[in-house]
C-alpha cells in the first residue's frame, strides 16, 4: 500500500541532507573496510528502499540496488521499508549502551517491513555491529554526529 507522503522537494530540510551526508560518509567507510561483508548486505537487500527517520532531527531514503547503495535527504515514495527511532535512543545505540532490540521493545525504535526482511535486517545488523563499533573511523563519525547533531 503506497503511503500518501509529500513530495521529496518540498519535504527535505537542513537536517535531512545533514544526516543524509553522515550516513553516507559512513556506509562509505564501512563498504571500504569491510568489502565482503558490504556486498553480502547488498546482495539480501537488492532492489529494496527505506524511509528512515531519527525523530526530531531529520529523514532520508535508502535505495539499494546495482551493487550500492543509495541515500538521499528526505522521504522517497513508493512501496518500502520505514524506520523510525528517537534521538535519545539513536545516541544510546551509537554509544553502544543501549541495544536497537532493547530500543525497540521500550518502543524508542518503530519499523514496519516485511517479516523476512526484518528478520534478516536484524541479523545483519547483530553481524556487522562489531565490525562497525570496532572501526576507529566509523566510531569518530559517530561520536562527532553524536556530538554535534544528536
Amino acid at each position: 500500500m503506497p503511503d500518501d507522503f509529500a513530495p521529496r522537494a518540498a519535504s527535505v530540510t537542513d537536517n535531512d541532507r545533514t544526516l543524509a551526508g553522515a550516513v553516507r560518509s559512513g556506509v562509505r567507510d564501512f563498504k571500504t573496510e569491510n568489502p565482503v561483508e558490504f556486498r553480502e548486505m547488498v546482495g539480501e537487500f537488492d532492489g529494496r528502499q527505506a524511509n528512515v527517520a531519527v525523530i526530531g532531527f531529520g529523514r532520508i531514503n535508502v535505495r539499494v540496488g546495482g551493487g550500492d547503495v543509495v541515500i538521499e535527504p528526505g522521504l522517497g515514495s513508493g512501496e518500502m521499508m520505514h524506520g523510525a527511532v528517537y534521538r535519545e535512543a539513536a545516541q544510546l545505540i551509537a554509544a553502544g549502551r543501549l541495544t536497537p532490540l532493547q530500543a525497540y521493545f521500550r518502543g524508542d525504535v518503530i519499523v514496519r517491513a516485511a517479516a523476512g526482511d526484518l528478520h534478516n535486517g536484524y541479523g545483519f545488523f547483530v553481524r556487522f555491529a562489531e565490525l562497525a563499533f570496532g572501526s576507529a573511523r566509523l566510531r569518530t563519525q559517530l561520536d562527532e554526529l553524536c556530538d554535534e547533531f544528536l
